[in-house]
């Protein structure tokens, strides 16, 4: 019987884990969109463009100029928030390898010497717990530092290149079908 009280144990947390894990992505994709629509406020209050013309061709060249200047990798601020991205993403990798660690331990230490060490899973939610929550302040933090969140800059320049190589490919295309159109 101690078995079974063992499994469910290790496998309750493993659950608990999981869902605690679904529903902190699902609130990280909300702040992700809450946190792009803010930026396009934004930049429509400084080009004094309406937010659903932002992405019209005629204002591609002021909303890329205006995103350039912003995330310039030239300002401090921007650098400072590429640093608290690269922070955060090691810290939430050090969670991860933490919780593998402490997972690995209570099975093996469940195994090899005492049922009742299962009961040690559980530490799995309060490390997860301890990790998102020094992430959330550390987050906030930068934001208040530097006016952006971790990362912040860095994705923006991301994107800023993506869009760049994406209207590239696209002339490009536009020429070989004018010159296959011309010969």
């Amino acid at each position: 019987m101690s078995i079974l009280i063992a499994i469910g144990h290790i496998v309750g947390a493993l659950i608990s884990l999981v869902a605690f894990s679904m529903a902190i992505l699902g609130l990280a994709e909300w702040e992700s969109e809450r946190n792009r629509k803010s930026a396009l406020q934004e930049m429509s209050l400084a080009l004094s463009i309406p937010v659903d013309e932002l992405d019209k061709s005629e204002n591609e060249t002021k909303v890329i100029q205006f995103a350039l200047n912003r995330f310039s990798s030239e300002l401090l601020r921007n650098r400072l928030s590429d640093l608290c991205g690269w922070v955060q993403s090691g810290w939430g990798w050090f969670g991860a390898l933490l919780q593998t660690g402490i997972f690995l331990g209570v099975v093996w230490f469940t195994i090899t010497d005492d049922l009742t060490n299962s009961v040690y899973a559980w530490w799995l939610i309060a490390v997860a717990f301890f990790f998102w929550i020094s992430s959330v302040f550390f987050a906030l933090i930068c934001r208040l530092l530097t006016g952006r969140f971790p990362g912040q800059a860095r994705l923006a320049r991301k994107k800023l290149a993506d869009t760049a190589e994406q209207r590239r490919s696209v002339m490009m295309n536009n020429d070989e079908i004018g010159s296959t159109n011309g010969v």
